[in-house]
């Protein structure tokens, strides 16, 4: 069996997002350049792309923070401190309770850099192997 790390697998499953974004427009034709002009096809060609990486980036970065705050001992509130200016609409990961996708909204990305660096230096200075 294939040794796949967690980043390629997510990368992986953005990139078959995609596809199946391609395959669908394609055999439906529903962003056909004869129906809605060539500008706009390869517009929402750019869009899904954007989006697959988004999706890639996002669950790879909520993933990241979860393996570093379960190795090093973070719970929700830890991770919460580090991010005071939060509205109440938005969130942190829990590493109690991981979801297998991040929330696509709910944790902005301002949030995941911020614990996400910190928790990668303090695991890089106690020699925890890097998130692969």
């Amino acid at each position: 069996m294939i040794n796949l790390t967690h980043k390629l697998r997510w990368a992986i499953a953005a990139v078959v997002l995609y596809v199946a974004f391609v395959v669908v427009a394609v055999t439906t034709g529903f962003l056909a350049p004869s129906k809605i002009g060539l500008q706009w096809t390869i517009l929402w060609y750019f869009v899904a792309a954007g989006l697959a990486y988004y999706f890639y980036f996002k669950n790879v970065t909520y993933r990241e923070i979860i393996y570093y705050a379960q190795k090093l001992g973070y719970h929700y509130a830890d991770l919460k401190s580090w991010v005071p200016n939060l509205r109440e609409n938005q969130d942190v990961p829990n590493p109690d309770k991981p979801r297998l996708f991040s929330p696509f909204t709910k944790v902005p990305i301002t949030a995941t850099n911020i614990i996400g660096d910190k928790l990668s230096a303090e695991a890089k200075a106690k020699g925890i192997p890097k998130y692969r």
